[in-house]
C-alpha cells in the first residue's frame, strides 16, 4: 500500500505541534469516582487486583487492573491514596458498576466501606514541554514525576508520561474553569483532543471501551506496567501467570496504516478470513490515516499477507508499536 496522502487540518496540526513541542490543554471524560475507607481497603485493593498496592504510601499513586477469574478485564483503575481514605478512579460511567463488583468480595471480617462520589468533577489535561511552567504558574510546584499525586483545595495533580508528558488535574468545575483562563492560549478545542488520540494510537496506549473490553486480557493490549508477578494472590492471577510464565499471548496490539481515516471497530481479515478487530483510528500528522487493532498473534508476528478492513474493504498494513519504531 502507498503512503497515504490524506492531510490534517490545520487545527489539528497546530494542536498536534503545541502538544509536542509547547503546550496543550484537554478536556478528558471526567472519571468515575469511589471513595474506600476502613482499616483493611489498602489490603483488600492489594487481594483485587493486578498491581502490588500493599505498600502504596500516602500521596502515591499507582494504576491497577481489575480482572474476573478467568483473567479478563472489569476496570483499568488509578489509586490515590490519600490521608483517611483511597480514591480510585475508574472509566467514565464505571463507578457503579465497579462499586458493586468490588463489594460481592468484601469478607464479613473485612474492615472496607466503598461509596461513589457523587459530585461533579471534571479532568483537564496539560501537556507537553511548557507544562510544568504552566501548571506552577497556575497551581504551584507539581509532582517530579509519575505515581504520586499533589492536593489543592478538594482538587488533585498528577504527573503523566504515556501518551504524552504532562499533568492531569481533577477538580470541580468551577476550579477547572479558573485554571483555565491563563491557559486559553494552548487550548484548541476538539482538535485539542484529536490531537492527544492521534498520539495515544501512535504510540499504541490502549484505552478501556475501545482496545480494552470484558474480553481482553491485561497482557494482550500491553499492559504490562500494571501487572505485578511477584505480589500475593489476587482474582484472575492464575490465567495472568500462566500466560506470563510461557511468554505467549493468544493477540496482541499492534498498529495499522490505512489508505484513510475509517470509523472503527471493524473486523481485521488476512487473506479473506478473520484475524482480529480494529480498534481505534486517528488521522495523524505525521503518519497520515493511522489505527490500531486487536489481532491474532501470529497475524501480528508473520506481518505479510492482505490486511483488508471488514465491512469498509479498505487495506491496512501491520505496524509494530509503536508507530516511530520499527514497523512489522
Amino acid at each position: 500500500m502507498e503512503r497515504p496522502q490524506v492531510l490534517p487540518a490545520p487545527e489539528l496540526r497546530s494542536a498536534y505541534d503545541a502538544a509536542i513541542g509547547g503546550c496543550l490543554v484537554v478536556d478528558h471524560d471526567a472519571p468515575g469516582l469511589l471513595r474506600l475507607h476502613g482499616a483493611n481497603a489498602l489490603d483488600f485493593l492489594n487481594r483485587m487486583s493486578t498491581n502490588e498496592l500493599a505498600a502504596l504510601a500516602p500521596g502515591g499513586m499507582r494504576g491497577t487492573v481489575l480482572t474476573t477469574a478467568i483473567g479478563r478485564t472489569v476496570d483499568v483503575v488509578q489509586v490515590l491514596h490519600r490521608p483517611g481514605d483511597l480514591l480510585m478512579l475508574t472509566t467514565s460511567g464505571r463507578a457503579e458498576v465497579v462499586r458493586a463488583w468490588l463489594t460481592r468480595y468484601i469478607f464479613f471480617n473485612d474492615d472496607v466501606r466503598i461509596e461513589t462520589v457523587t459530585h461533579s468533577m471534571s479532568l483537564l489535561g496539560v501537556y507537553g514541554p511548557r507544562s510544568p511552567a504552566a501548571v506552577e504558574q497556575a497551581v504551584g510546584e507539581p509532582p517530579a514525576g509519575p505515581g504520586s499525586f499533589s492536593e489543592f483545595g478538594e482538587g488533585q495533580l498528577w504527573a503523566t508520561a504515556l501518551p504524552l508528558p504532562g499533568f492531569q488535574i481533577l477538580a470541580d468545575g468551577e476550579t477547572i474553569s479558573q485554571l483555565r483562563r491563563p491557559w486559553d492560549g494552548y487550548s484548541f478545542g476538539p482538535s485539542g483532543l484529536l490531537a492527544y488520540e492521534a498520539i495515544r494510537v501512535e504510540h499504541g496506549v490502549p484505552a478501556v471501551g475501545r482496545e480494552i473490553d470484558e474480553d481482553v486480557i491485561p497482557l494482550e493490549v500491553g499492559l504490562w506496567d500494571l501487572v505485578s508477578f511477584n505480589k500475593g494472590c489476587y482474582i484472575g492471577q492464575e490465567v495472568i501467570a500462566r500466560m506470563e510464565s510461557r511468554s505467549r499471548v493468544a493477540r496482541r496490539l499492534a498498529g495499522l496504516r490505512l489508505a484513510r481515516w475509517e470509523e472503527t471497530p471493524q473486523e481485521v481479515l488476512l487473506e479473506g478470513q478473520p484475524v482480529g478487530r480494529a480498534t481505534s483510528s486517528a488521522l495523524s500528522p505525521r503518519f497520515g490515516p493511522i489505527g490500531l487493532a486487536l489481532l491474532r498473534a501470529s497475524a501480528v508476528e508473520s506481518g505479510s499477507g492482505e490486511f483488508v478492513l471488514s465491512p469498509s474493504g479498505s487495506p491496512a498494513v501491520i505496524q509494530l508499536l509503536p508507530f516511530d519504531g520499527a514497523s512489522a
